[in-house]
């Protein structure tokens, strides 16, 4: 499934707020609906259950102490070798990557989620010139679901764990370089 480039219609910085309100499904606090219950369609996204410690959680454990080089292609390579080998994930989007600088629109782009119950994780990394490189999830109405509230240049959407979705639909990442300008890459796993 290719990641969509909505590039010809930019939207203006989303990430100048300050993100503490995108903190919503960020830390994975919201556990998983019975297999019984009725598809709501107002329901937000839930995210896996996380251990309580570092240690236990293989989705923290895969990039804790991780390092970029600055080679975007290469970094994210690695962020998804060791976070990719936590669950049967496999990507379903192909790598992307990009040029922006701090003071250009976010990027975005679309994917698509085919049915109730998949899971997805974001994996993005920039280049030496990119200090921080942040990540927004919208849903199918445009509603903020996730966002990256890291102060790095090598975002994992969301961090602790993957995001279910409860329902399929069309939904939008924005990717915005915070600070500095260089290259990013960009690609999104599922399972």
């Amino acid at each position: 499934m290719p990641l969509r480039p909505n590039l010809p219609s930019q939207v203006a910085r989303p990430f100048s707020l300050p993100l503490a309100s995108l903190s919503l499904l960020v830390a994975g606090c919201a556990s998983s609906p019975r297999a019984d219950s009725p598809a709501d369609p107002n329901q937000q996204p839930r995210t896996t259950e996380p251990p309580t410690s570092t240690a236990s959680n293989p989705w923290v454990a895969c990039h804790t102490g991780f390092r970029p080089t600055g080679n975007p292609r290469g970094d994210l390579a690695r962020i998804t070798r060791a976070c990719g080998r936590t669950s049967p994930m496999r990507p379903i989007t192909k790598v992307l990557t990009q040029e922006q600088r701090e003071q250009d629109p976010a990027h975005r782009y679309t994917f698509y989620v085919p049915a109730r119950g998949a899971c997805y994780r974001v994996y993005a990394a920039g280049d030496s010139g990119i200090s921080d490189l942040d990540l927004l999830l919208r849903g199918p109405d445009g509603d903020g679901l996730a966002g990256d509230l890291s102060h790095d240049a090598w975002p994992i959407l969301p961090p602790q764990g993957p995001l279910c979705f409860d329902r399929p639909g069309l939904y939008m990442l924005e990717v915005s370089v915070f600070r500095g300008a260089g290259t990013y890459a960009i690609q999104v796993w599922g399972g």
